[in-house]
């Protein structure tokens, strides 16, 4: 099992730390042969920061940036995984044990998202250290 995440992309903008690259997302069903008849085809254009020096690199160099499944692993879990934990045990303390109204439930949950995901962006320095990219030339 491959234990990397490769994108391919295009290179655009070169500066001194930083590489930016261009990369096309599709869902699963995007490469398929119907997808012309289907409605749930999608693809997105994303940017994606790599830091470090690339020398030979140009804009519109094709490239794979790259990344580790642990990496993927662990961006799921603080995105997904720890909100909707967090979610359920909020729902179960004040539905179950407490039995709250429903209405304050729900306020005591967005509060609690709330909460999380400004945690998160506090500490995003922290994470961007930890999610680090790198860019292979494509063969």
């Amino acid at each position: 099992m491959d234990e990397r995440i490769e994108h391919q992309g295009v290179v655009e903008e070169v500066t001194g730390e930083c590489v930016r690259v261009m990369i096309v997302q599709v869902a699963a069903c995007a490469e398929c042969k119907a997808k012309s008849l289907c409605v749930s085809s999608e693809s997105k254009e994303k940017v994606i920061e790599v830091k470090g020096r690339y020398p030979n690199l140009r804009v519109g160099d094709a490239v794979k940036v790259c990344g580790s499944m642990q990496m993927g692993r662990r961006a799921v879990m603080l995105a997904f995984t720890v909100p909707m934990v967090m979610l359920l045990l909020i729902g179960f303390v004040c539905l179950g044990m407490l039995n709250m109204p429903e209405g304050w439930v729900m306020l005591i949950m967005l509060l609690g998202l709330t909460a999380y995901f400004s945690v998160m962006y506090g500490q995003r320095g922290r994470i961007e250290r930890e999610f680090r990219f790198w860019i292979e030339a494509n063969n």
